[in-house]
């Protein structure tokens, strides 16, 4: 199975030994959302139109229109918005029907389907259902961190659009670290290095940066919530 570019974040966001999300609910929506703009701009089926990242729009192009339903609904949404109000419209907190949360249940059903990951489902003090994923083939997340990590140490030169586009993602979400193996700094500091390169069409970067920036903010925000609630 060819994997897109949002079920490889959901590889990489799944804690192994629990199976379950390494993020909370909040940012794991976010990330979702966040993703699947930057895939549909990496395919070409969205590109950003403006004079500069704050007042761009994410525009439709009519080309590389995406089979999957649910792609087809992020990309109606985020069609004409920011990219900071597509993700906030398709997995923010206010948005009050959760594209994100649907499209994370469907991908990850199809991984399952396609023998990637296999789901378990229990209770919790036989009251409340949980859904694991576990891993099948531990060697197709291997691939990935591989990816990552090769592109953190440069020595193969630029990355491909594909792979700068996860890094991205991952620094913003913070996963970088557990992912490489890295200190925190350290990959924050390779992820700025192997993402500012020619790895994409200026629009696509800028596109994939907006959404960077915007989950960033999403998990700074969310921490500093967590932590007043819990002080």
């Amino acid at each position: 199975m060819t994997l897109s570019l949002t079920e490889e974040l959901l590889l990489l966001t799944l804690d192994q030994r629990s199976g379950r999300p390494a993020l909370d609910s909040v940012r794991m929506k976010a990330a979702v959302a966040g993703a699947a703009v930057a895939e549909l701009t990496l395919d070409g089926a969205l590109a950003l139109d403006g004079p500069d990242g704050r007042r761009a729009r994410l525009r439709r192009t009519g080309t590389a229109e995406p089979s999957d339903p649910l792609l087809r609904e992020v990309l109606a949404v985020a069609d004409g918005r920011r990219p900071q109000d597509a993700v906030s419209k398709l997995g923010g907190a206010d948005a009050w029907r959760d594209r994100a949360g649907a499209l994370r249940t469907h991908l990850l059903e199809r991984m399952a389907s396609a023998g990637v990951l296999s789901r378990e489902d229990d209770r919790v003090l036989g009251l409340f259902p949980r859904t694991r994923w576990r891993t099948v083939d531990p060697a197709s997340t291997d691939r990935l961190r591989v990816r990552v990590t090769g592109a953190l140490n440069g020595g193969d030169g630029p990355p491909d659009a594909r792979t700068a586009a996860l890094v991205a993602l991952l620094a913003a979400t913070d996963r970088l670290s557990a992912v490489t193996g890295l200190p925190k700094a350290e990959a924050r500091r390779r992820a700025e290095v192997a993402t500012a390169g020619d790895w994409a069409a200026p629009a696509v970067r800028a596109a994939v940066q907006e959404v960077h920036a915007v989950l960033a903010a999403t998990m700074v925000a969310t921490t500093a919530a967590t932590t007043a609630a819990t002080s």
